[in-house]
């Protein structure tokens, strides 16, 4: 899609004082936000959207320039939840108000702020050296949280919603399954993560279709915005398959390793097929990761994270991540 999805305008000034009051709590802004209801008001349109740690600056901009372009283009209210630390997912939370068959602009903001961490994305990809380039095929990827009451708009009767949804964009499109929420989702324990990935144009226009269906389908309760777990930087383990690592972050300027043990058995499905889930962590993260052989007990492998210490901690939390989401289920035992 080479243009931005049509503005939609607001004649009026109350209900855009509201969104405004919103979106002043943006963690770029040096004034605390007044005092207001966590919740976005009824009758709003509410889309959120996850971004990886990584790509958080980028959204926000020097001195928070881009994401005050992007509420002053758009009109909508733009929160960042605030994180416990600079190495975990955050979700901005968008609202605004709408007229019928207008495209709102909150769905105007969410397409700005999806095309600023895709484009990072990209220019991250293209670090990547020729011939990592030519063998992996690396999507882009955005992902929202939704209601679980919103999920059946999106599936529709049979899943037929989502088979046009993916037939229309080009995008690969999944509503995972509730184990897989990220932390900073809301307390709503019923969220569901809406994951979308292909090329760039094709992830757009994804979200172009499902930001309207969103906005047809709103949900049966406004949004709080208070994370849903207390935070952590510590994900806990099952010992029979990730055994105390050699996690010291060893410092030369800023360039620091890592070393992490994990079982032989879940090594292929971190690695994923022809490295898929490995190159996609290390661009994502930005640090290199070399799966190394046995030390110690023959059924460990060593995993060796290099980079600046903020990479070094997004790649090992990025690797636990996907350890506990989607390896670990498969071994119960």
């Amino acid at each position: 899609m080479a243009s931005s999805l049509p503005l939609a305008t607001d004649p009026d000034p109350d209900r855009k004082r509201r969104r405004e009051e919103i979106g002043s709590g943006s963690v770029a802004d040096d004034t605390p936000p007044p005092k207001r209801s966590a919740a976005a008001a009824a009758g709003d349109v509410v889309l959120r959207v996850v971004v990886p740690p990584n790509r958080i600056g980028g959204v926000i901009g020097k001195g928070g320039a881009r994401i005050q372009q992007i509420r002053a283009e758009t009109g909508a209210g733009i929160k960042i939840v605030d994180a416990a630390n600079r190495n975990e997912e955050r979700v901005i939370i968008i609202s605004s108000g709408y007229h019928d068959n207008e495209i709102s602009s909150a769905e105007s903001a969410l397409y700005s702020i999806a095309k600023v961490i895709l484009k990072e994305s990209e220019d991250s990809i293209g670090t990547l050296n020729t011939v990592a380039a030519a063998a992996h095929t690396v999507a882009h990827t955005i992902r929202l949280l939704i209601a679980g009451c919103q999920a059946g708009c999106l599936i529709g009767i049979s899943g037929q919603n989502i088979v046009h949804i993916r037939n229309a964009s080009g995008a690969t499109v999944n509503i995972l399954a509730q184990n897989q929420l990220p932390i900073c989702a809301s307390v709503y324990e019923s969220d569901r993560v809406v994951q979308v990935s292909g090329n760039v144009p094709e992830v757009l226009k994804a979200l172009e279709i499902i930001g309207h269906k969103l906005r047809e389908n709103p949900p049966k309760n406004p949004f709080p915005v208070r994370p849903r777990h207390n935070y952590s930087s510590t994900i806990p383990y099952p010992s029979s398959h990730l055994p105390p690592s050699s996690g010291e972050l060893f410092h030369q300027a800023d360039h620091v390793t890592s070393e992490m043990m994990i079982a032989e058995k879940l090594v292929g499905g971190l690695i994923g097929r022809n490295g898929y889930n490995i190159s996609k962590i290390r661009i994502e993260s930005g640090a290199a990761i070399k799966v190394s052989g046995t030390k110690g007990e023959g059924d460990q492998r060593l995993i060796n994270f290099e980079g600046s210490t903020h990479q070094v901690i997004s790649a090992r939390m990025m690797v636990e991540n996907y350890i506990l989401t989607q390896l670990l289920p498969q071994y119960p035992s």
